[in-house]
């Protein structure tokens, strides 16, 4: 193999159909059995939780109802919305076909599965729990989907390598759900020049809307800067007088994200910020940033952190007897992943206020839903804790990915990266874990972003030795299109 022009070994013309070595393969991974060969009629498969999934058809009548989006005369690539990818902009060797055969579809994820923020690699467990019961009922257009996860430690430069590393394997079709915006960040660059899909960021910074200059990244997530509007807004029907406010900010793109967003969001108000406590990776306790916070006599306290500091945090304000109100990130928002370690301190985190827009399988509010059902029946057939919220997140990242492929094998040229791309960018469905009123759209060059929508939650307890639940405080908040792109943004906040 030689280096390309890019810095970065790849061998672009293997495409594989066997599964690699166990280091990278999840106790989770789908069968590996044959897959079926594709049919010109949707195969339906009901569970014992009553429901159905579906292998994408590739009829002629498919394709023509695609609009003719996909592959053009000309070569390029026209995908909903006047989006559009050139390879002739991809280095020389590119394979729009790498990573698929007709039997497979093969990913690769890079997050941390050890350090403070290991909680987060069971989502990789989760969507290969999503895939096998996918690839149970036929994959997607025959195909199989396989998925490779590497640990990163949340650390960008290990991130950065594992991904040089999967792409000069050849072997993938798409990046999914790469966890952390700084660990994004440092990749982004890199799969735009090889023309790598990026898909379904597992972080919900603004900048995964950038189709104009990274068109091969979309993210999925309700995005940092929408969260921290909706924040602005509650605070305001909270406190119509007006509120201090003191900010825990995790020291990096994911933290300031928050951050930047919502001193926009409060300027010309009656709301300001009396104090912001940094912390970093490698903060050992959130003590000191407490004691500075309590020091500053808020009203409010926005938690701009995720994982192991989440409860830290919740455990530090429930000690201190703090008596204003707590919003938390919406990445903390994992009952069992956050609240339930609390219960060991003998500590509840109860009256914490959230952004929620998916249903927490846990909460007794959902016990009912049939896709909730489904879910729980399915990580206990597979041998996974069934209580287990993120495995449930998994589970979302890896639908919409199920959606796209089987957009993108109706698309002229039929399943291949290029296809995928546009698919991503063309989604207008929502995934059955989402909350009533929350809508999944993006529209091309138009609206990179897929969900701007939220509702106010608080925990709440009955039993301070059990999980508790969310409460809802109000209607969903729809504000679907409203940042639009990465570009509108910037040219709206400077």
């Amino acid at each position: 193999m030689k280096p390309t022009h890019h810095g970065i070994r790849r061998n672009g013309r293997i495409v594989v159909a066997a599964i690699v070595g166990g280091a990278l393969i999840l106790s989770a991974n789908p069968s590996m059995g044959a897959a079926k060969k594709t049919t010109k009629t949707k195969k339906k498969v009901t569970t014992k939780a009553g429901v159905a999934t579906t292998a994408a058809p590739t009829t002629k009548a498919a394709v023509a109802a695609a609009g003719g989006l996909g592959k053009q005369a000309d070569g390029t690539y026209l995908g909903k919305g006047g989006f559009k990818l050139d390879l002739k902009n991809c280095p020389k060797d590119y394979d729009v076909n790498q990573g698929i055969s007709d039997k497979e579809i093969r990913s690769f994820i890079s997050l941390p599965k050890s350090g403070p923020l290991a909680g987060f690699g069971l989502i990789a467990d989760g969507m290969n729990s999503y895939f096998r019961y996918v690839n149970d009922a036929g994959g997607v257009a025959g195909r199989k989907i396989l998925l490779d996860a590497k640990d990163d430690l949340y650390e960008a430069a290990k991130t950065k390598a594992n991904v040089a590393e999967a792409i000069a394997s050849g072997k993938y079709a798409a990046l999914v759900t790469t966890v952390g915006t700084p660990n994004n960040l440092a990749i982004w660059d890199d799969t735009h020049k090889e023309c790598m899909p990026q898909l379904l960021n597992g972080t919900g910074a603004a900048q995964w809307g950038d189709v104009d200059g990274h068109p091969w990244t979309i993210g999925m997530q309700l995005d940092y800067t929408t969260e921290a509007i909706l924040w602005a807004e509650w605070i305001k029907q909270e406190f119509p007088n007006g509120a201090k406010v003191a900010q825990l900010t995790y020291n990096n793109d994911f933290g300031l994200s928050y951050s930047r967003g919502f001193k926009i969001a409060i300027k010309g108000t009656n709301i300001s910020v009396v104090k912001e406590e940094l912390h970093e990776a490698s903060t050992p306790n959130l003590t000191n940033q407490f004691t500075n916070i309590e020091a500053a006599l808020p009203d409010v306290i926005l938690l701009q952190t995720t994982g192991t500091f989440c409860t830290q945090a919740m455990a530090e304000i429930e000690k201190r007897n703090f008596n204003g109100k707590v919003m938390m990130s919406g990445t903390c928002g994992s009952l069992s992943q956050f609240f339930k370690p609390l219960i060991d301190q003998r500590l509840t985190g109860k009256d914490t206020y959230i952004l929620n827009y998916l249903k927490d399988i846990n909460d007794a509010e959902w016990q009912d839903d049939s896709f909730v059902k489904l879910v729980k029946a399915t990580l206990k057939a597979q041998g996974l804790d069934p209580s287990q919220s993120t495995y449930a997140t998994g589970w979302v990242f890896a639908w919409y990915y199920v959606e796209i492929l089987k957009i993108a094998a109706t698309y002229e040229g039929g399943m291949n990266r290029a296809n995928i791309m546009l698919a991503a960018r063309a989604m207008d469905k929502s995934m059955p874990l989402t909350l009533p009123g929350v809508t999944n759209k993006v529209d091309g060059l138009k609206d990179a972003y897929y969900n701007e929508a939220a509702r106010v939650a608080r925990y709440k307890i009955s039993d301070p030795k059990v999980i508790g639940t969310w409460f809802p405080q109000g209607a969903v908040i729809n504000k679907e299109g409203s940042l639009g792109t990465y570009k509108k943004f910037k040219d709206a906040t400077g």
